[in-house]
């Protein structure tokens, strides 16, 4: 923070012109719509506490910032942002001269910090607060010093004697899955399977002639096992393994890895370890959405059937692992009109160990109000992709948390995860003297969707790493059998029709009467309508989500493929598929549940959806909470979801939204199969432009 006192000999500056001056000039932004209305009726609340005309300004532009997702606003952009205002104005004489008045204080920042700092209006019980030389709104503030106090918080933790051994036996290199790859893939060498299989650390000091001999002299998988004398633990560096290990020594933990990169089984195998050091452990999995909630319910359910982890661990009960994960909202319950929960800080919630995933997603007051109700005691896990879209509140916070990911372990914890899990590379790297935030934190950085042969895997990689031109791009949609690219103009107007026939073809195909004691046929509808989706970058104009869903409307009902009861003049039709956009508590329906209008037996249209537990539950169309057709659907609303093939239909002009963490989310929904409808000039220079959110969580959480 800037020296608050006064150089010698220097009277401090005043922003004070008019009494109004400054509220006349907010105004006319606000009737220009450069600032919003709640911002100019902040800035005149503050004016009536007193506040001078600096104050004025800045209360409003800290209102706008947090408008924009910033959450405080730095001193240094105070000026810049004034400046910006008035330009787009058309002042008069008298304006003019008031407007270099008030201007002439940001010529020295250090001015500026003081005379804000002096205010009534700044401060303990004001409304505003200077800190980290940045202005924010008091209860902002006061979020993200909650949340660096909780995940600062030092809770002694003990280490069951027996965890390595469970831990090793968790992660004990599956041999069967490098069988089967060596059968099969034989364009790669024995050395690079290993590498991806077995997790071997480049330019290791491995027998490799000796590790092809013990290769061609298998007649199974059993005989692979050969490979754990020659390919030992010290050459191997599993990320998976070390954050189930990090999980286990710290409170804290934080995860993050993209799509691929095993987070979902990694959960599995560490909720499995913390449960057997403490079997009543009572573990409580939520998600920002509906969405998010039901996903990770249905991943954590597959991976337990397909680990099984009975056999996985010979001798040992396999642990009661809890598959019912609900929304942040659900958990920490709603209050009806009320902008508050039944648990906070005066009522904890009951758990031991708190699961959020996605946590990207999650905005900063909703991340603050939840860690306020976590018991003291208790364990926290946070999951999810640093890389993504932060949330469409204020805040970024799974990023700010993140900036210390690659900063490497203090020397003391890397011993420990060494000792832990037999990885010698942990001691390799270069330590923070002594503990930090980045003790807690773990980046997946292997993924087993995407190998050098994907080019979805390949692409995502460029753009996250900002490494992608107009020519890069369309070489490597050349390249790439999963990649493929058109030109969003007129002469593309064929290409966009066949791709949405072709993608929405299988489920529209197989429409059906839907009867009550057989749900399973809407369960396969929806299932192959999510085979395919159309994401977009905004809702609005050519290349947005209405204008797309009405287009993909019209394309299929020309194919035929919507004409059971299709009318363009009415809302539902069998075949329509719908997006929920707001809970619904008491019919279990969240904002981003995805359902299909279906007919049922006695020719009455419902709409079908499937619920968390996997189970169909159908609803009168006119009782469904806010909805709407999502043939196309936004980015934003696609995290947390995977589509065999996607279709990423981006506008041919500048948006502001349009940077590289909306790009390399919408590349990275797609499992199988990448499509793009762009401009690959404007693709590249999005991929330049990095969201950024001012805040000054990173900052506390340094100290």
């Amino acid at each position: 923070m800037l020296d608050q006192s006064i150089p010698s000999g220097r009277e401090p500056a005043t922003a004070t012109t008019t009494d109004n001056s400054m509220l006349t000039l907010l105004k006319q932004c606000q009737l220009n719509q450069q600032i919003r209305p709640i911002d100019f009726h902040f800035a005149k609340f503050m004016a009536e506490l007193g506040a001078d005309n600096l104050m004025q300004l800045a209360a409003a532009l800290t209102s706008q910032q947090l408008g924009g997702g910033h959450i405080c606003l730095p001193i240094d952009k105070i000026g810049g942002l004034f400046h910006q205002h008035c330009l787009q104005l058309a002042l008069d004489s008298q304006q003019q001269s008031e407007h270099l008045n008030v201007s002439c204080i940001f010529h020295d920042q250090q001015q500026t910090h003081y005379q804000l700092n002096e205010s009534a209006c700044c401060g303990d019980g004001a409304p505003l607060r200077l800190q980290y030389n940045a202005l924010f709104m008091a209860r902002y503030a006061e979020f993200e010093q909650l949340i660096s106090d909780k995940l600062l918080q030092p809770i002694p933790v003990q280490v069951d004697v027996a965890s390595k051994g469970y831990l090793e036996k968790l992660f004990t290199p599956q041999y069967r899955y490098l069988w089967d790859a060596w059968q099969t893939d034989t364009d790669q060498s024995i050395q690079m399977l290993c590498e991806k299989y077995l997790d071997v650390i480049e330019q290791a000091p491995v027998d490799w002639s000796a590790v092809t001999q013990c290769f061609n002299n298998a007649k199974s998988a059993e005989d692979l096992v050969l490979l754990e004398s020659l390919i030992p633990n010290k050459v191997r560096c599993d990320w998976q393994k070390i954050s189930a290990a990090l999980a286990l020594t710290s409170a804290r933990c934080i995860i993050s890895g993209g799509p691929g990169t095993g987070k979902t089984t990694t959960v599995v195998k560490l909720l499995a370890l913390l449960l057997n050091a403490q079997p009543d452990l009572i573990i409580k999995m939520v998600a920002p959405t509906g969405k998010a909630a039901a996903r990770l319910t249905e991943s954590i359910t597959n991976a337990l059937d397909e680990l099984d982890l009975g056999n996985l661990i010979e001798g040992q009960q396999a642990p009661n692992i809890p598959t019912d994960a609900s929304t942040i909202h659900r958990l920490l319950g709603v209050r009806n009109n009320s902008a508050h929960f039944r648990h906070h800080a005066g009522n904890l919630l009951t758990l031991d160990l708190l699961l959020v995933d996605e946590a990207s997603m999650v905005d900063l007051p909703l991340m603050a109000k939840l860690l306020s109700a976590l018991p003291d005691h208790a364990r926290l896990i946070l999951l999810g992709d640093k890389d993504q879209l932060a949330s469409v509140e204020a805040g970024a916070v799974l990023g700010d948390i993140c900036s210390f990911i690659e900063s490497g372990y203090s020397q003391q914890k890397a011993q420990q995860l060494a000792e832990l899990t037999g990885f010698d590379c942990l001691l390799s790297q270069g330590f923070y003297a002594q503990a930090t935030m980045a003790d807690n934190l773990c980046l997946l950085r292997k993924s087993y969707r995407f190998d050098q042969f994907s080019g979805i895997g390949y692409l995502a990689s460029a753009v996250n790493k900002g490494g992608v031109t107009a020519a890069k791009l369309a070489a490597l949609c050349e390249q790439y059998d999963d990649l493929a690219y058109y030109a969003n103009d007129s002469e593309s107007a064929a290409d966009f029709e066949r791709l949405v026939v072709e993608g929405y073809t299988p489920y529209l195909s197989e429409l059906c009467v839907i009867n009550k004691n057989n749900r399973e046929q809407a369960k396969k509808l929806l299932s192959a309508f999510n085979d395919f989706k159309i994401l977009c970058a905004t809702r609005e104009q050519e290349w947005g989500v209405d204008t797309l869903n009405h287009r993909c409307e019209k394309l299929l009902q020309k194919a035929g493929l919507l004409v059971r009861r299709f009318d363009m003049t009415q809302t539902w039709y069998v075949g329509r598929p719908v997006m929920v956009t707001e809970n619904s508590y008491h019919l279990g329906l969240f904002n981003g549940d995805i359902g299909l209008c279906l007919e049922d037996e006695h020719g009455q249209l419902r709409v079908y959806f499937v619920m968390p537990d996997g189970t169909v539950s159908d609803f009168q169309p006119s009782r469904l909470p806010a909805h709407q057709t999502v043939f196309a659907m936004t980015v934003h609303k696609s995290q947390g979801s995977e589509f065999k093939h996607t279709l990423l239909a981006l506008p041919d002009y500048a948006l502001p939204v349009m940077n590289r963490e909306l790009v390399y989310t919408g590349i990275t929904r797609a499992k199988k199969r990448l499509t793009l409808i762009a401009d690959l000039a404007l693709v590249a220079s999005s991929v330049r432009n990095r969201a950024s959110r001012n805040s000054r969580l990173t900052e506390r959480l340094s100290r």
